[in-house]
């Protein structure tokens, strides 16, 4: 099973070092995150796992897909409005791709949207102002 963990997704501004957003996967994470249902699609179940190798278990949880050959949208809001006007901004995650199988294609994207954005029925056709990620086919 191809094993693909987000790590903190965070959303800074470099200059006033401000954290928009943040991520760590402890606790009850399902309720600050929105599972996405793409109408026709046949999505798959996340779970929070440290994968197969890490050094500390606690500090390495990310999303991981549990499902081979599905579709996968999770969403979280951010808990206030972020601009970066006139700043740099600071996006960063891991993704840490372990079984890699020729045959699969996929990856995983970072994508910074509108605050209007419905996490529920978010696809791949969706508008996003920023997208970034690692592709694999």
């Amino acid at each position: 099973m191809q094993t693909l963990s987000v790590l903190a997704g965070i959303v800074a501004v470099a200059c006033g070092a401000e954290v928009y957003f943040e991520e760590n996967f402890s606790g009850d994470w399902e309720s600050r995150w929105v599972q996405g249902k793409m109408e026709g699609k046949e999505m798959g179940k996340w779970d929070v796992v440290s994968g197969k190798w890490f050094v500390d278990e606690e500090a390495n949880k990310g999303l991981a897909p549990t499902e081979d050959m599905r579709f996968y949208s999770i969403g979280a809001p951010m808990t206030k409005p972020s601009t970066s006007k006139g700043k740099p901004l600071v996006m960063q995650f891991s993704a840490k791709i372990e079984n890699h199988q020729y045959a699969f294609c996929g990856g995983g994207y970072l994508k910074l949207l509108p605050a209007d954005t419905k996490l529920e029925t978010f696809g791949g056709d969706d508008e996003y102002h920023i997208m970034f990620g690692p592709d694999l086919c």
